[in-house]
């Protein structure tokens, strides 16, 4: 009987930890999610400076303005604008490593790849992040197109 009534405490402790586990993992990826929407926006309004700002001083001293201010304005002239929300979803190595570097006192990066909704080309996105007190900070943005629409992809048959 009292084994029982351990196993059932532990299971419940298991279970309330998967849960606010859950709902920090869900949380994240809202701001995430709204971090990549932002900077969208402000993309398609071609506010480079503001980004170039906003962005994690690692970025900062690791580009100056001038060409990040050319990578985002040569991403925008192939895009267009960007449409459609963003969806971020984080795998459980994502999360695994982002828990180990908050324990351990190190910097949280994640990253994320999109695939901007426009009408002009297929493209993929891939956004550095660092996670500071729950607020994602873009520490590296690269842009690849790759292919304008419509595109179509061959299929040799031997």
């Amino acid at each position: 009987m009292r084994a029982r009534c351990v196993v059932w405490i532990l299971l419940t402790l298991l279970s309330c930890a998967s849960c606010s586990s859950y709902e920090e993992q869900r949380k994240l990826e809202v701001a995430l999610a709204e971090s990549v929407d932002r900077f969208h926006e402000q993309l398609n309004n071609q506010q480079f400076h503001e980004i170039y700002s906003q962005a994690d001083p690692s970025l900062q001293k690791g580009v100056d303005e001038s060409a990040f201010t050319n990578q985002l304005r040569f991403a925008h002239g192939e895009m267009g604008k960007i449409t459609g929300k963003s969806i971020v979803l984080l795998t459980g190595d994502q999360l695994n490593k982002r828990y180990w570097a908050r324990t351990l006192g190190r910097e949280q990066r994640i990253l994320h790849v999109e695939t901007p909704g426009n009408e002009l080309i297929h493209a993929t996105e891939r956004f550095t992040w660092n996670i500071e007190n729950d607020q994602p900070k873009l520490v590296s943005y690269e842009f690849r197109s790759i292919c304008r629409k419509p595109c179509s992809v061959g299929i040799e048959i031997r």
